[in-house]
């Protein structure tokens, strides 16, 4: 039985129907939740072992065919001690992930994190726009303007 407000892996829904109110998917990686500001954050929630190829590509698949071929702006964040392999930060680095994201905002965690998301930025170099931030607020302020400057262009 589902939580109020948590979906199923099976579900599915249209994105009018994610976009609000909150909706979150509970995946074996991340919880991924398609919010009302019309963001989708994925929160890598396990440490215990690098999140795979397998598992990165489950999250792309439930965010890519939940949004119906449009593109989001993504906001990602860890716990503390998360960790990727090389296969996944590639896959999330490709033109895959390009398709469904038109920016990603990276809230950074701790020290470790942060050199890993840096290296995501410097060497695998999405070709969309990433930034780190300290906090929520200052990623989702970033995303926004992002968005408008979009709307007006």
């Amino acid at each position: 039985m589902n939580q109020p407000g948590f979906l199923e892996k099976d579900d599915v829904h249209t994105l009018d129907e994610l976009m609000t109110p909150e909706k979150t998917i509970r995946l074996n990686c991340a919880l991924v939740t398609f919010n009302e500001m019309g963001l989708v954050e994925l929160h890598f929630d396990r440490n215990d072992e690098p999140v795979t190829l397998e598992e990165i590509e489950e999250v792309f698949e439930r965010v890519k065919s939940s949004l119906q071929g449009e593109k989001t702006y993504l906001l990602v964040s860890t716990i503390e001690g998360a960790k990727m392999s090389t296969e996944a930060r590639n896959l999330a680095s490709s033109d895959a992930f390009n398709s469904i994201s038109h920016a990603d905002a990276i809230i950074r965690t701790d020290y470790s994190h942060e050199m890993a998301a840096n290296f995501f930025i410097r060497v695998n170099k999405p070709e969309r726009p990433v930034k780190l931030f300290p906090d929520r607020e200052q990623a989702i302020a970033w995303i926004m303007e992002l968005k408008q400057n979009q709307a007006h262009t």
